[in-house]
């Protein structure tokens, strides 16, 4: 936590109050059940930290970048689940200071801070999730109640537990996301909202995000918030990367303690001392500290670089962090369960949970290529953004 202030530390020991004494006890649980972390989400709203992402003006925290990696980080470490879902109901938060009209955020932030209500986010599909390129397939058009919403979305976190969904979508028969993207706030028990609740995954389990299906979903006139393109204009998209780097190093970290402390006690006869003061183990675990070191040091500079820098420069520093904790959370994670031996791979230990939530989290677009080309693109001075969109011109990179 450093450069935080008191009042910062504050914060995010109070997040690792709560994670310690509650959240982590049913990290195990949730995983192996695949259900929404609900006891966990109202722990978080309970101490405040629900509305971390919610201006001051409107009764929530309004944390800066570096303290609200630190509070996700931290969360993390005890339930990467609960992390991920809090980090994208915070991010729609974002997008609702940003977008909203003073109207909307009284309405919806109220949500947040006196009803302890979640904000998911459903954008994900084929041409988002396997390519690399945003592209909605997702419809909206205007309906005399308001909107009507028809479509597919997959990964769809926090179904049937969130109060809200922003659903990303595209104009009817319209492929241009600069001219055609809409987001729009489904409340949760809105008919035509229909899953299979499909999710049996590796890791990630608890973030419960199966498929969804709108058909004739009608929402009202005020559902909307900003204009068409204004989601991939405000700098706020990009948030979700970095946030998503600062769970990945979280898990990486719980993920090394555990073998450190395992090494630290484990004796194995007719030796008399534990691994620990074995040279092998000790390369490994200061490989490890290393690089997980290296790679906080990036995200702390990505938050806090972040409030001075625009959009296209939010997209190279969240590229950086998402790129380099992947990369260290995946070794580092797998590297954990090697240095605890064959008991590692038993779900009695959380090192396996942690190896199998990094594994599935790090496929979170935007992908490992696609962060590398990013950052080279600026590198070699030219123009790019997190994601090309549909409708952008050969060579660009996308303008959120």
């Amino acid at each position: 936590m450093t450069g935080l202030s008191a009042a910062q530390r504050a914060i995010v020991e109070r997040a690792a109050g709560v994670t310690r004494d509650t959240i982590a006890p049913r990290a195990a649980r949730y995983d192996r059940e695949a259900v929404n972390p609900i006891e966990s989400w109202r722990d978080v709203w309970e101490a405040g930290l629900l509305a971390m992402a919610v201006p001051e003006r409107y009764g929530g925290l309004g944390l800066d970048m570096p303290t609200y990696a630190e509070v996700v980080r931290t969360i993390a470490k005890g339930c990467a689940s609960t992390a991920m879902t809090i980090h994208m109901h915070s991010t729609v938060m974002r997008f609702i200071d940003a977008l909203a009209t003073e109207a909307q955020k009284r309405r919806y932030y109220a949500e947040v801070t006196e009803r302890g209500r979640l904000f998911g986010s459903w954008g994900s599909e084929p041409a988002l999730s396997f390519s690399r390129t945003l592209l909605m397939e997702t419809t909206i058009r205007h309906h005399e109640g308001g909107w009507v919403i028809d479509g597919i979305k997959h990964f769809c976190t926090m179904t049937n537990g969130a109060g809200y969904y922003l659903v990303w979508c595209a104009l009817d028969g319209m492929t241009d996301m600069a001219k055609a993207l809409l987001v729009a706030f489904v409340p949760g028990d809105t008919p035509g909202i229909e899953t299979d609740g499909t999710w049996d995954t590796l890791g990630m389990r608890a973030t419960y995000s199966p498929s969804v299906t709108f058909t004739h979903c009608v929402v009202a006139r005020d559902a909307v918030i900003g204009d068409v393109g204004d989601p991939l204009k405000v700098g706020v998209i990009e948030g979700f990367a970095l946030g998503y780097a600062a769970i990945y190093l979280g898990i990486a970290q719980a993920a090394l303690e555990f073998a450190v402390e395992y090494a630290r006690q484990r004796v194995f006869k007719p030796d008399p001392l534990p691994i620990a003061h074995e040279p092998g183990v000790q390369r490994h675990v200061g490989e490890l500290a290393v690089q997980l070191e290296a790679a906080g040091l990036v995200l702390a500079e990505a938050a806090a670089q972040w409030a001075e820098v625009d959009a296209p420069g939010r997209a190279i520093l969240a590229a950086k962090a998402k790129y380099i904790t992947t990369e260290a959370g995946l070794h580092a994670t797998s590297k954990a369960i090697q240095l605890v031996g064959g008991r590692g791979a038993y779900k009695a230990h959380p090192v396996e949970r942690a190896f199998r939530d990094l594994r599935t989290c790090t496929l979170m677009v935007p992908s490992v290529d696609r962060m590398l080309e990013t950052v080279g693109k600026n590198a070699l001075g030219i123009e790019t953004a997190m994601f090309k969109v549909a409708g952008d011109p050969p060579g660009r990179g996308g303008a959120p």
